[in-house]
């Protein structure tokens, strides 16, 4: 992508497997490390996993939902999972950065 791409936002939903098998619980290390590379690029904005691990809600950039669906074929754990997409009106969140520096 370059900087004259219109990025589109979009909320993807994963239902992952009821039964983690070996070769699933083995390819979650390889998935992680494929988040961390698309949030470095701010491809991914955010990645979530509920508390009993059956649901991932992920915030992408991207032009349109082929190249969405391009960004999910690249993830280790794609083959085992379903998958909705939504395409978001718009995208809001509070601002992260570091707290102000007081020197007292």
């Amino acid at each position: 992508m370059n900087s004259l791409d219109i990025l589109n936002t979009f909320q993807v939903h994963i239902t992952l497997p009821e039964v983690f098998s070996r070769r699933f619980a083995a390819l979650i290390p390889q998935q992680q490390e494929k988040v961390s590379e698309l949030m470095n690029k701010r491809i991914i904005l955010n990645y979530a996993l509920d508390m009993d691990r059956t649901q991932v809600w992920i915030t992408i950039q991207a032009k349109n939902e082929e190249q969405i669906m391009d960004i999910l074929a690249s993830f280790p754990i794609i083959k085992d999972v379903k998958v909705e997409i939504t395409e978001l009106a718009f995208f809001d969140s509070a601002p992260i950065g570091l707290p102000e520096f007081i020197m007292n």
